[in-house]
């Protein structure tokens, strides 16, 4: 269980470093969109060879279930991200102000919705393989340091207090890393689960998410080298995961 917590609370506090380089404004939108590019890069690589493929890999594992964990994962973000924006969680990273101006709970529900599927996941790795997914823990902690700066940049724009704007991010982190050692948890509860499904289900949340909000803001924002900053991503946490098997 402190393992989990340890592990998620290093992914998930990378929110914090992105809100703290948008208090001083030491990045430009252009560079947070790039930044964001390179985290959903890694994201997808995470997807594929951190969650799809040691799903479809795992002994007594029905390559169906698999795939229905995926569409179940995607739908289920679908319509839980249509309800976070009816509640004000629309745009939640946009950099200019119109994500800033929803409402607390719409955006807090909104960048819990960003993060749970990755810290469940994280959690419940834990009890079934000792050894923690460096490059699923890099994928995470880049993929958060652009959802705090773009957040962060549009609740400023918006004109929200810096109190405030901390106190929802510290929720985020808190709520995430309970996430983590609820996911820890469910996988002690049920030892003969393989976790495949739970695997595959994240795999289809995280590419919605991915596709529906930090692919768009960071092709706004990144210009023209933002397909460059994916892939780099994309490669480098695929390096990172042959690093680790080596």
């Amino acid at each position: 269980m402190l393992n989990a917590i340890f592990w998620s609370a290093l992914a998930t506090g990378t929110i914090l470093v992105g809100m703290a380089l948008a208090y001083r404004n030491l990045v430009s939108s252009k560079w947070t969109g790039l930044i964001m590019a390179f985290g959903a890069g890694a994201i997808i690589s995470a997807a594929a060879y951190q969650l799809v493929l040691p799903a479809v890999a795992q002994e007594k594992t029905n390559e169906l279930l698999v795939a229905v964990g995926v569409a179940l994962g995607a739908l289920t973000f679908y319509f839980a991200d249509k309800w976070v924006d009816g509640l004000g969680g629309a745009d939640r990273l946009n950099m200019e102000g119109s994500g800033g101006g929803g409402s607390g709970t719409g955006i807090l529900l909104g960048s819990l919705l960003d993060g749970v599927p990755e810290s469940l996941v994280l959690g419940l790795s834990l009890v079934h393989s000792p050894q923690v997914s460096l490059a699923f823990i890099f994928a995470v902690a880049i993929s958060n340091v652009p959802q705090g700066l773009g957040g962060t940049a549009g609740m400023l724009a918006s004109g929200w207090p810096r109190k405030k704007i901390t106190g929802l991010w510290l929720a985020v982190c808190a709520l995430s890393i309970a996430a983590a050692a609820l996911g820890y948890g469910l996988g002690q509860a049920l030892p003969d689960a393989t976790g495949a499904v739970v695997d595959s289900f994240a795999a289809g949340a995280l590419l919605v998410m991915l596709t529906d909000s930090m692919i768009p803001e960071s092709f706004e924002h990144g210009g023209r080298e933002t397909g460059l900053a994916l892939v780099v991503g994309f490669a480098v946490a695929v390096a990172v995961s042959l690093l680790q098997l080596s």
